[in-house]
C-alpha cells in the first residue's frame, strides 16, 4: 500500500462504454497533484461497504497505514487509470461487469454522482522501450483500460500489433494509437483460449520486440512462455500481469 493516505473522491458522472463496461469519472479537491499520467498506471480503490456512505481509509503514519478504529474495512481492488485530466480535475476508471458482480463492479453499476470512493497513489513501471523494433500488446476486456494507455504511448513510427479478446463484437472499443488491432471474440470458448490461438498464429515483425500482456492469469502465463521460448523475446522486454483467474 502507498505510504500516502488514499484520496477520497466523488463520482462526477458515469457512462456505459459497451454493454459490459462502465466508465466512472471521479473528481474532488483531493485529486489535486495526482500523478496519473502515463501508460498502465495502477491504483488501489477503496469501496464503501454496507452501511457506509464513504469508505474508511487509513491515515499515513511513520509506522505504516493506520485504520480508523471501530469502522469496517472497505473492499479494496486494483484498477488502471483510464484517463487523468489535471486541467479538468477528472479521473476516469473503467469497470467490466462480470457475471455475479463483485463489490467493485457492483459499486460502479450503481454509482450515482456524489458517491464516494477512495483512490491510492498510482503506481506502474511500464514504459515503451525506444530501442524495440516492434511492440506487441495482448489483453482481454479487463485489460482494455490499460491497453488504451499503452497504445497511446507507443511510438507511431514503430510497428505495433494488438491482440484483444472480448466476449463479442459489441465489446469492441475505439482505441488510440497506430497499432494494428486484431479483435478476438470469445463466444462460448474458455477465457483466454481464442486469444492464445490468435497470438500463436500471428506473424510478428522482424527484429527484437517488446511485449505487454495482461488478462486471465493462466493465459498470460502461457503466452509469456510462448513469447520467450517460441518467439525469442528477451525476458526483460516482456511485461506480463495476471489480472484474474478463470478457475
Amino acid at each position: 500500500m502507498s505510504t500516502t493516505a488514499p484520496r477520497l473522491l466523488q463520482v462526477r458522472r458515469s457512462e456505459r462504454i459497451t454493454p459490459r463496461m462502465i466508465r466512472v469519472t471521479l473528481a474532488g479537491d483531493e485529486l489535486a497533484g495526482f500523478g496519473g499520467e502515463g501508460p498502465d498506471r495502477r491504483i488501489k480503490m477503496f469501496f464503501p461497504v454496507a452501511g457506509q456512505q464513504r469508505p474508511a481509509v487509513p491515515r499515513a503514519t511513520s509506522g505504516g497505514p493506520l485504520w480508523p478504529a471501530g469502522e469496517p474495512r472497505p473492499a479494496i481492488r486494483t484498477y488502471t487509470v483510464r484517463r487523468y485530466d489535471p486541467a479538468a480535475g477528472e479521473l476516469d476508471v473503467d469497470f467490466v461487469l462480470h457475471e455475479g458482480h463483485g463489490p467493485a463492479a457492483a459499486w460502479a453499476r450503481d454509482a450515482r454522482p456524489g458517491a464516494w470512493v477512495g483512490v491510492s497513489e498510482p503506481g506502474g513501471r511500464y514504459e515503451p522501450d525506444p530501442a524495440a523494433d516492434f511492440h506487441v500488446v495482448i489483453g482481454d476486456e479487463t485489460a482494455l483500460p490499460a491497453v488504451a494507455t499503452v497504445l497511446a504511448a507507443l511510438p507511431a513510427d514503430v510497428p505495433a500489433l494488438a491482440f484483444l479478446e472480448v466476449a463479442d463484437a459489441d465489446e469492441e472499443q475505439q482505441l488510440p494509437g497506430a497499432a494494428r488491432v486484431q479483435w478476438v471474440h470469445r463466444g462460448a470458448a474458455e477465457p483466454g483460449e481464442p486469444l492464445a490461438a490468435a497470438v500463436r498464429a500471428a506473424a510478428f515483425p522482424a527484429g527484437s520486440g517488446q511485449a505487454w500482456l495482461s488478462g486471465e492469469s493462466a493465459c498470460v502465463r502461457d503466452l509469456r512462455k510462448h513469447l520467450l521460448d517460441e518467439r525469442g523475446l528477451d525476458r526483460r522486454r516482456i511485461y506480463a500481469t495476471g489480472y484474474w483467474r478463470a478457475r
